[in-house]
């Protein structure tokens, strides 16, 4: 996506995605910079004079992801082109696999909670025109950025994960995700979305301070969440804030965040910024990018531990402009 939206803007910086289709097989390991650029930059030109000439061409869905065989960059183009779905070809075996995800529990609560709206886009065609508040995948994208092609077995809790948007992504690129919250209006879509998509994400409901577990996170992330815990608590219609106390609460985030936490501010980023990094060892701090998804202009970071294998990947990876791959040790 960085790549196409490079070559449409006449940028054409594309260094960080040559090594990643080099690292996942998606191109020959010989093919130099030049000749990539080169053979990128014809492929989304003739998309850009008729883009929707021919379809992508789908090989088989696996792990909730429809595998593309063909036709990437017009997928990327798409997007690009603020569009939210695309027609495209696939097998007949693998379209009714993709039909066949049932959307049984999500429709009984949709009709339970009487829902109008949802927050995040849902990844089914039954759904494909619900009003959605918060349409923009910058967030999503900027994070998959910086994690990258990664080997299984990373675990990551996302708190605060109202319908899980952030957690099935995540799930699907082959993280095992955990996500919380204290609102069962938005972890009930959460829980139905888990099983229409056939993803194996851990879904809580609890306030932050209530959860347990017996293990850290090699990511934790909390997007928009940990304003209302630090400040202004009185003006919050949440309960649970008048009775937490915000060292505490860093002090356990500290102690679930084994590499990085990932960010999103309130309205006042440098006083988050300098909280956090203040207490806890997540000492490191890299700006994102800007945020808007509600009308609501906020940051959005990584705050990393020194000193691990992880945190150096994502460093690395963050000063190349997001290139590199993570092969998990264990």
């Amino acid at each position: 996506m960085e790549a196409v939206d490079s070559i449409v803007k006449g940028q054409e910086d594309i260094a960080s995605y040559h090594q990643d289709c080099v690292a996942s097989g998606m191109c020959q390991p010989d093919i130099s910079k030049a000749d990539f650029l080169r053979n990128l930059r014809r492929r989304i030109r003739a998309l850009r004079w008729n883009p929707f000439s021919r379809r992508p061409i789908i090989s088989d869905i696996q792990n909730d992801c429809l595998i593309v065989q063909d036709g990437i960059e017009l997928c990327c183009l798409t997007k690009e082109l603020d569009k939210s779905w695309i027609k495209v070809s696939m097998p007949e075996d693998v379209h009714a696999k993709w039909l066949t995800r049932s959307t049984e529990d999500l429709d009984k609560v949709v009709v339970r909670t009487s829902r109008k709206e949802f927050y995040n886009p849902i990844d089914h065609p039954a759904y494909r025109k619900a009003k959605i508040a918060r349409r923009n995948s910058i967030r999503l994208d900027r994070i998959r950025q910086l994690l990258g092609p990664i080997g299984p077995g990373i675990c990551g809790l996302d708190i605060g994960c109202n319908m899980g948007y952030t957690s099935h992504h995540l799930q699907r690129q082959g993280f095992n995700m955990t996500g919380i919250d204290y609102d069962d209006y938005h972890l009930d879509i959460a829980k139905a979305l888990t099983t229409t998509y056939g993803l194996d994400v851990r879904l809580q409901n609890c306030y932050f301070r209530q959860f347990q577990t017996d293990h850290p996170f090699d990511i934790v992330v909390a997007l928009t969440v940990l304003y209302h815990m630090f400040y202004n608590q009185e003006e919050q219609d949440i309960p649970e804030c008048s009775r937490m106390d915000k060292t505490a609460v860093m002090e356990k985030i500290d102690t679930l965040t084994r590499h990085a936490l990932i960010w999103e501010s309130g309205a006042d980023p440098p006083r988050e910024i300098d909280f956090i990094r203040s207490n806890s060892g997540l000492s490191e701090y890299y700006f994102l990018g800007p945020t808007q998804g509600t009308g609501k202009k906020r940051n959005l970071g990584v705050f990393l531990r020194p000193g691990t294998a992880f945190t150096d990947y994502l460093r690395n990876r963050y000063t190349a402009k997001f290139a590199g791959r993570w092969d998990y040790k264990g």
